[in-house]
């Protein structure tokens, strides 16, 4: 998948933001579920497709990722390593949390895994700040993207 993705180094940008965007919504859904009663069912149908299409979404940013345009020093690749590796743990995080919500729907009696959903997705949402703060000083601190010159590739 590597070079299908090689000459579109603007694609990460665009791709990354709305798994990010739809994981986070998930935890805002799974807490106001657990918040009111009254629409626990629905929401957590929501909570799942959020997560669903989250954990799609995240895959395809971590592909789109697989080449970066910019002239990096050996710092930058540390970071790039570091950031590639809180996005697959993001991305398996986001997996296993989408089917034990999926699994969980059948158990809609069960209280208890409304909370652990609720500690899964934060958990979510720390690793995607660390993946997102080392993206960040990718393109910030070394200047590696779309604008700069070369690829980022060991």
């Amino acid at each position: 998948m590597e070079k299908l993705f090689e000459g579109f180094p603007s694609l990460h940008p665009l791709v990354v933001h709305f798994p990010i965007v739809l994981l986070l919504l998930a935890l805002f859904s799974q807490v106001v579920a657990v918040s009111y009663s009254r629409y626990r069912q629905e929401l957590n149908i929501v909570t799942f497709v959020l997560l669903l299409l989250g954990t799609i979404g995240a895959f395809a940013a971590i592909q789109t990722a697989s080449h970066i345009s910019g002239d990096a020093d050996e710092e930058a690749f540390a970071v790039f390593d570091t950031h590639q590796r809180y996005a697959w743990i993001s991305f398996w995080l986001a997996g296993i949390t989408t089917v034990v919500r999926f699994v969980a729907l059948r158990w809609s009696k069960v209280i208890w895994t409304n909370y652990l959903i609720v500690i899964l997705l934060i958990s979510l949402s720390v690793t995607l700040f660390i993946t997102g703060h080392h993206g960040a000083r990718l393109v910030y601190q070394y200047g590696v993207g779309p604008k700069s010159n070369g690829v980022l590739i060991k």
